[in-house]
């Protein structure tokens, strides 16, 4: 895993991003105002990161049929979501994105990114999760992944909302589902957020929006160097909680 501190700084698309970012802060706030370059560059470098973890302890399981079907929800300035979108296609992920940003400011940004030269693909939806007019999407039965950096919604809330966001097709019994949220370094359990976020457990079937799933349950990953003790994360560095379910069809209870 290449950690932060041996990225070395942003360039191609990620560049890109850092100089927008730069450019456009003032104006709708995307970063603090205190030493904004340092600031771009350690959310990166983070979120990038962040990739990493959750690539080698649940993503590449997730994908390993080549494609997903992708929401970063409260997408904000594109983090982590731009720079996810970037690592997938380095990855050679076929990748669906969608980012749902309520903020009119900063959906307006995203969409700015997407036109940016080298960018990689992704739509725009100026609404809240589970709310509002989705770009038509494809109705294979791709994997489905959830990100989540700052936004806190429990595992029904995401869930809840795929009824408006997916064709009912690529919501057929069998379909994969990743959830990531963004966590501090330490401080925090799977079991505590899983009781916190209302994640059924591991071999639980459940409903909710009108489908029936099958938990496996939640798992904390912990950034490099910060396994259990808490020494040696880098500055800024982020756990992940991850949680996947599969999907037993319409209404569904095992």
């Amino acid at each position: 895993m290449t950690r932060a501190a041996d990225r070395g700084a942003p360039s191609g698309p990620l560049a890109a991003y850092r100089a927008e970012l730069l450019r456009w802060n003032r104006q709708i706030n995307l970063l603090s105002r205190r030493d904004a370059p340092a600031a771009a560059d350690q959310l990166i470098a983070q979120c990038a990161d962040a990739f990493d973890l959750w690539w080698g302890g649940a993503g590449a399981e997730l994908v390993a049929g080549g494609k997903v079907r992708w929401f970063d929800l409260g997408s904000g300035g594109g983090l982590p979501a731009f720079v996810w979108r970037v690592l997938l296609a380095g990855r050679g992920v076929e990748v669906e994105a969608t980012l749902v940003e309520p903020r009119t400011k900063r959906a307006w940004f995203l969409e700015r990114l997407a036109r940016l030269p080298g960018a990689p693909g992704f739509r725009v939806v100026a609404a809240r999760w589970g709310e509002g007019a989705y770009p038509e999407a494809g109705a294979d039965n791709s994997p489905i992944l959830f990100t989540l950096k700052a936004l806190r919604l429990s595992e029904a809330a995401i869930l809840g909302g795929l009824e408006v966001a997916v064709p009912a097709a690529a919501r057929a019994p069998g379909g994969d589902i990743g959830i990531v949220r963004f966590q501090p370094a330490e401080g925090v359990t799977a079991a505590g957020l899983s009781a916190e976020l209302e994640v059924p457990a591991a071999g639980e079937a459940f409903a909710c929006g009108g489908l029936g799933f099958r938990s496996f349950g939640g798992r904390y990953l912990a950034p490099a160097g910060n396994a259990g003790a808490g020494a040696g994360a880098g500055a800024g560095a982020a756990g992940l909680f991850v949680t996947r379910h599969q999907i037993l069809g319409a209404d569904a209870q095992g």
